[in-house]
């Protein structure tokens, strides 16, 4: 045998013997090679497994932010090495950027399972920025194309900068002790407002009261009810809106119940009673002779009218609480006696003042008539049994 074919003898075997370690090193070391083969291709599923994979079904997060979940794997016969993993090739996998395709190996870290062909590992990951629903897939592989497969499904929603409480308004801003308050604001959210509380309580000190809010276009609306005079009522607005964030004004309003004060300016029946006594003299001096009392007739009505719109005049220099009783709903409450019959008394006035001034226009005029004096005459009468009955309670003068 000549020293060259030695040599080509020589050099066959010593690939030979590299080949058969490369081959011995791959499968002691990793044994990985013919499990990702094939969990790289259509055979993975159909191919009957001793593998079995586990995790959440679905999860909730926020976008861009960091989740965690755990994925269990595990072998009864069959494969003798086990790993897990996040295929690439799909792209619903690719949209969470997971490094190393979150491939684990069995007894190594971040394997938590210490037994053998028993896998635990718990991920942690980002989620996509857009929110949506997307569905991560995990595969369990062993050797032999044993492997299995698990999804997980995650709901990546939209979490806005919550609601917002703007342009508060308050009506009356220092209500009466007979006053509601109504109570109207902004609200509004990107995730849609799904409730609006109005909350009051008296005296800081009481528990809240919660009222329903009436939305009217972007505006939600209540009504704080009547608290006695004297309270400190507190007030606040609670929003929630389609992500689940709450918040409210804080600190909460206020504002303190005012009593009605007593008019101490309607003179009543200083004025009043010598109006209403010229009225009727007049009156009944034109009847008894129409053509020699006529001017006096009118001289002592026109007399009653301007003492009766002095008395009117007065009121003007009242606190303004006092005017609260002009409100037409008193005039169909009973219920509030005082509220009712003073603003019966008010509307009476004003009307009475509509009847004379038109009698004192046509008497200027020279047309001769008591039919809108004797009407005026006639309400002056009712109110001064209205001032009478006021008086007598002690609220007016």
């Amino acid at each position: 045998m000549t020293a060259v074919n030695r040599k080509s003898r020589s050099a066959i075997i010593a690939v030979l013997a590299i080949a058969f370690v490369i081959v011995i090193a791959s499968q002691a070391s990793v044994a990985f090679t013919s499990e990702q083969g094939a969990c790289d291709t259509s055979l993975c599923h159909t191919t009957a497994t001793a593998i079995t994979i586990d995790t959440d079904a679905s999860i909730e997060v926020m976008e861009g932010t960091e989740f965690s979940f755990v994925v269990t794997a595990s072998a009864t016969a069959g494969p003798t090495t086990l790993v897990i993993k996040f295929p690439r090739s799909l792209e619903s996998n690719a949209l969470f950027n997971i490094p190393s395709d979150g491939l684990v190996r069995d007894g190594q870290a971040p394997d938590l399972d210490p037994d053998s062909l028993e896998m635990e590992v718990n991920y942690t990951m980002t989620a996509p920025a857009i929110a949506g629903v997307y569905v991560l897939e995990i595969w369990a592989a062993g050797d032999s194309g044993h492997a299995a497969a698990t999804t997980l499904t995650v709901n990546v929603i939209h979490i806005g900068e919550g609601p917002s409480i703007a342009d508060i308004t308050v009506e009356p801003t220092s209500p009466f002790q007979n006053e509601s308050v109504f109570v109207s604001a902004n609200v509004s959210s990107e995730a849609g407002i799904v409730a609006a509380v109005l909350q009051h309580r008296a005296n800081t000190t009481s528990d809240w009261t919660n009222i329903t809010m009436t939305q009217v276009g972007g505006y939600y609306q209540a009504t704080i009810p009547i608290y006695p005079a004297g309270t400190t009522v507190e007030f606040r607005i609670v929003a929630r809106d389609g992500d689940g964030i709450e918040i409210l004004t804080d600190p909460p309003l206020q504002y303190v119940v005012q009593a009605i004060p007593a008019p101490q300016m309607h003179y009543g029946y200083y004025l009043g009673a010598p109006a209403i006594i010229l009225a009727y003299l007049g009156i009944a001096l034109e009847y008894y002779d129409e053509e020699r009392f006529t001017r006096i007739h009118g001289y002592m009505l026109t007399i009653a009218y301007f003492l009766t719109l002095i008395n009117v005049l007065w009121l003007f220099l009242e606190d303004p609480g006092v005017w609260t009783a002009l409100n037409p709903a008193y005039l169909i409450n009973p219920g509030e006696l005082i509220l009712f019959i003073h603003s019966w008394h008010i509307w009476l006035g004003i009307l009475s003042m509509i009847f004379g001034s038109l009698a004192l226009i046509t008497h200027l005029a020279g047309w001769k008539t008591c039919n809108l004096g004797l009407p005026a005459v006639l309400l002056w009468t009712i109110l001064g049994l209205t001032g009478y009955y006021l008086n007598a309670v002690g609220f007016l003068m």
